[in-house]
């Protein structure tokens, strides 16, 4: 079984026992793309299967959060909202102590932050940012700006990358989707994408049947094995390799697309994962 869920996360487990679970719900490898802590909820993608060779490509997406934020003392919403409008762009961050990895300053991208709703000491933010990004640390760093301390009592991550909470699932949901598999199968269906659904937005090549032996051996896509490419493409982009609507593997472009539409030979695409 290969495919993609789109899990709706719970406060309470690791996004670890979350994937573990899973696992044993369908009987099949299960492994989660961007990590969040414990109390967090939200968006968390499980690839399953073979599914798991395309983890890299999933890890790195930009996330929205959306942050229940405190202060010990009430602003204007004026003035939450120009100290939010600070941190857009580059930002530095250190990462919590609690983090697992190293505790290195390094730079992230806020691309939007706004004020949703305030009340009293209560600020309902969200946050677009680049994968990576701490918003524990940027609620700290907000509290700094303000003159104040800051709590971050709430947060929920409402889309990774392409994926959105609209279509995640409960764990309960996908509890009662296996229990129910025999009589109702179209329940777990309705649940389990397939990995065409994953990487809908990637650009796509379109390659022969006389083609896919050689790539699925690990071969590069030549410009005579392809029929079509579609999608913005420039060099070291990302390409789903499809054949009649199948999804065979993911490669790296070579060359912009402009540039293989000129091409009358040679290899265009260097083929990095194949999905057997």
């Amino acid at each position: 079984m290969n495919g993609i869920i789109v899990l709706d996360k719970p406060k309470g487990p690791t996004s670890a026992r979350v994937s573990l679970c899973v696992k044993q719900m369908l009987g099949v490898k299960a492994a989660h793309a961007g990590t969040l802590d414990p109390n967090v909820t939200g968006v968390l993608p499980i690839l399953l299967g073979n599914g798991i060779k395309l983890l890299e490509y999933f890890q790195e997406h930009d996330k929205t959060y959306v942050c229940l934020m405190e202060t010990e003392q009430p602003f204007s919403n004026e003035t939450i909202t120009q100290t939010l409008k600070e941190f857009e762009g580059k930002i530095y961050q250190r990462p919590p102590e609690m983090s697992a990895v190293a505790k290195n300053i390094r730079t992230r991208n806020i691309f939007e932050i706004k004020v949703l709703e305030t009340k009293d000491n209560l600020i309902l933010f969200s946050a677009h940012c680049q994968h990576g990004t701490y918003v524990r640390a940027l609620v700290n760093d907000i509290g700094k700006i303000l003159g104040t301390k800051t709590s971050m009592l709430e947060l929920r991550r409402v889309t990774s990358g392409p994926f959105n909470e609209n279509e995640t699932v409960s764990l309960t949901r996908l509890q009662d989707a296996v229990a129910l598999k025999d009589e109702k199968p179209e329940l777990l269906a309705s649940i389990i994408h397939p990995l065409e659904y994953a990487v809908r937005n990637f650009p796509k090549a379109e390659v022969r049947e006389s083609a896919v032996k050689n790539i699925m051996n690990g071969a590069d896509v030549f410009k005579a094995g392809v029929t079509s490419i579609t999608g913005h493409v420039v060099k070291g982009t990302p390409v789903a390799l499809m054949n009649s609507g199948r999804l065979i593997g993911v490669g790296e472009a070579l060359f912009d697309k402009k540039t293989i539409d000129g091409m009358r030979s040679g290899a265009v695409i260097k083929t990095k994962k194949v999905i057997k």
